[in-house]
């Protein structure tokens, strides 16, 4: 029974993990993808509705609750994507809360306009105006003038 030559399988490779030579090992690898994806989507569906409660209480974008939702969820995204293989610009088009979040996490920089010039406009256009409508009335009055004279 017991033959000398028959190999005994004692090392750690049979009873491991599942890996490729195992017949399920596709389907095991998209369920547990199809997992990690539904608690990816509830992560960030949770995160943001946290972050519209934040928004709500008039916490300003940028802050740092914001801040901390966005890490939270985008360490989870870069996980998923390293084990998927989906690239990050494809997870976000699959996730939009997930760029609301961005957007409230780091807001597009405001920059303060500048008054001085529409001040300065208005104010030049105040004053040469009324020359301007003068000097148009009084051409479209001479040309008037001088059409009749022509037909005297």
């Amino acid at each position: 029974m017991d033959e000398p030559n028959a190999e005994k399988r004692t090392s750690l490779e049979c009873t491991s993990i599942p890996g490729r030579s195992w017949p399920g090992a596709s389907l095991y690898k998209s369920l547990k993808l199809g997992w990690h994806w539904r608690q990816l989507r509830w992560a960030v569906v949770a995160a943001s509705e946290a972050a519209q409660g934040h928004e709500a209480n008039g916490l300003p974008p940028g802050s740092r609750e914001f801040k901390t939702l966005f890490n939270e969820v985008a360490s989870k995204v870069q996980e998923y994507s390293t084990e998927s293989g989906d690239p990050l610009d494809t997870l976000k088009a699959r996730l939009p809360a997930l760029c609301a979040l961005e957007r409230l996490a780091h807001p597009a920089p405001t920059v303060p306009r500048n008054k001085a010039g529409l001040t300065l406009g208005i104010l030049i256009a105040a004053l040469l105006g009324p020359i301007g409508f003068g000097a148009l009335i009084g051409l479209g009055s001479g040309m008037a003038h001088w059409i009749a004279h022509l037909f005297r």
